[in-house]
């Protein structure tokens, strides 16, 4: 049962997106918000290609929100459009923690918990509560045939413990895609500066119900 169903309320979220980025709920209105990006992310698309490029943006916020609210997510954030001239292969969803924690257990045990289940794990810091930072890398998956069927991911995670105004554990992940080549290691190295520079413009307040 997803948080919509569950009438689980949404954390009211505010940050700093980079040139490029949208944010989408995954609330009743996502239809309508899909839209209108959509139809302004091609207005610098010539007249005759707009159309397939419009269908084009629609297909990929229609995916990735289907996606994100079966999994109860509250909102994702995706790069539609070049950032500084670059294409930036990163996405970011936002939901609940998926496992809360047992009845009883107060926060400085929980987070110490989920630092020991995940190696170099770090204590940060967002919107004023504590949160833990953890990385996980996933591989290539490729077919018996050797084509790439999914790329490889990093997955940067920050779990955000209850801040003195929204009083549910919050979880930031951000999705990370690996490039082959010699210079993989420099470009997932300035993600996960462009994650962590995004989430330190980010505030929790409360927000209402799904």
């Amino acid at each position: 049962m997803t948080a919509a169903e569950t009438g689980v309320a949404h954390p009211q979220i505010s940050l700093l997106l980079p040139e490029g980025w949208v944010r989408i709920s995954t609330g009743p209105n996502r239809e309508s918000e899909v839209r209108q990006i959509a139809s302004q992310a091609v207005l610098g698309v010539e007249p005759q290609r707009r159309d397939m490029a419009r269908v084009r943006v629609r297909n990929m916020l229609d995916d990735a929100l289907r996606q994100a609210h079966d999994r109860g997510l509250y909102e994702v954030w995706l790069p539609i459009a070049p950032t500084a001239g670059y294409n930036i292969p990163a996405s970011f969803a936002v939901g609940p923690l998926p496992k809360p924690p047992a009845d009883g257990a107060n926060v400085q045990d929980t987070l110490l918990g989920l630092s020991a289940a995940t190696p170099g794990s770090l204590a940060v810091e967002v919107s004023g509560a504590l949160a833990v930072r953890t990385v996980a890398d996933r591989e290539a998956v490729h077919s018996a045939a050797g084509d790439l069927e999914t790329p490889a991911v990093r997955l940067v995670s920050y779990i955000v413990s209850p801040t003195p105004e929204f009083g549910e554990w919050t979880v930031f992940t951000a999705s990370l895609f690996v490039p082959d080549g010699p210079e993989s290691d420099a470009i997932v190295d300035a993600l996960e500066v462009l994650s962590d520079s995004m989430m330190a413009t980010v505030t929790i307040k409360p927000g209402a119900s799904a």
